[in-house]
């Protein structure tokens, strides 16, 4: 930094010290900068991720549009070959089951589960119990091994249940709309007449809520009054509320990821009590021994290296 003039004096030193102040500011601002330019390659990197996966999302509806759209216009093939039974039992043959980071959860996982036999997944946090739900639901996909379940009639109860927006009536049926609830009691109960549709659907959400312990909204909130209910429910009461919409949908599998764990113990055996009495075969990722009697089989990890064991429960 070249400066004219005598650097003895005060006024110079003054200059000298503003301009110093000035360079040092400028620095500081470039060093910020650049690291600002750092990090624009992470946040460009989480938005393309976002975009590809938005990309592979329409793509798979359009395709299930254009499968949908085929099946409707082919008249070639019968209805009888149409709706040939699918497998009605769950089994996993070696299955290996690897995080998006590469991380060995459950390897050559092995287990069957049919109409009746309730299995209870068990094992520490982190060991992999929400990773074989995540596979078993189709949103992780199979490293090695193959998996095989029903085409339908398996329904997913998750930690926190998504709170749709809509009715109270709107969170017990979801996904479905009203007309198809509705069309859904209506063959479910055998009667002919759609005007009795809406009161007898009423009914029916009005005995399941009784049954999880929540009548008292319908009191308080009434089937048509709509509110965000993320923040005017409790966990616990999203929980029993993700145990209605078990209840309604009535599966023959009923896929609980500790569901009920901000539940209090008496209520949580309620619950699985109802499931049982209603035929739903459950299972369960619970670290709750309470559950034990309520399942026929246990998985656990046996190790730190992924190895799981199936073993029967004396009941």
């Amino acid at each position: 930094m070249e400066h004219e003039g005598d650097r003895s004096l005060t006024s110079t030193q003054g200059e000298l010290a503003h301009s110093l102040r000035f360079l040092a500011s400028v620095v500081s601002q470039s060093f910020l900068a650049f690291g600002d330019i750092l990090e624009l390659h992470k946040k460009f990197l989480e938005l393309s991720g976002g975009i590809n996966r938005i990309f592979e999302l329409e793509e798979l509806l359009d395709a299930a549009q254009s499968d949908a759209e085929a099946s409707l216009s082919d008249n070639s093939v019968s209805n009888d070959s149409n709706s040939l039974p699918g497998p009605d039992f769950i089994s996993f043959c070696k299955v290996d089951i690897i995080t998006p980071s590469q991380k060995l959860l459950a390897r050559q996982l092995t287990c069957d589960i049919v109409r009746g036999k309730s299995l209870l997944v068990t094992g520490p946090n982190g060991s992999g119990k929400s990773s074989i739900f995540r596979a078993l639901h189709g949103l992780w996909p199979i490293v090695s091994g193959r998996l095989i379940k029903p085409c339908n009639g398996v329904f997913y109860v998750p930690q926190r249940p998504y709170t749709s927006l809509g009715t109270l009536r709107d969170q017990i049926i979801y996904p479905l709309s009203r007309e198809e609830a509705e069309l859904r009691v209506i063959t479910m109960m055998r009667i002919g007449e759609k005007s009795e549709a809406t009161r007898l659907l009423d009914v029916h959400l009005k005995t399941i809520l009784d049954n999880v312990r929540l009548v008292y909204l319908l009191e308080r909130e009434g089937w048509d009054a709509t509110a965000n209910w993320e923040d005017v429910l409790s966990l616990g009461e999203q929980q029993r509320l993700g145990m209605a919409r078990l209840f309604f949908h009535h599966p023959k599998y009923g896929v609980l990821d500790e569901c009920t764990n901000a539940t209090s113990v008496d209520v949580e055996e309620h619950l699985y009590k109802l499931a049982n009495e209603m035929g739903i075969t459950v299972i369960t990722s619970s670290q709750r021994p309470a559950l034990l009697p309520f399942h026929s089989m246990e998985l656990k990890l046996i190790d730190g290296e992924g190895k799981w064991e199936l073993c029967e429960i004396n009941q």
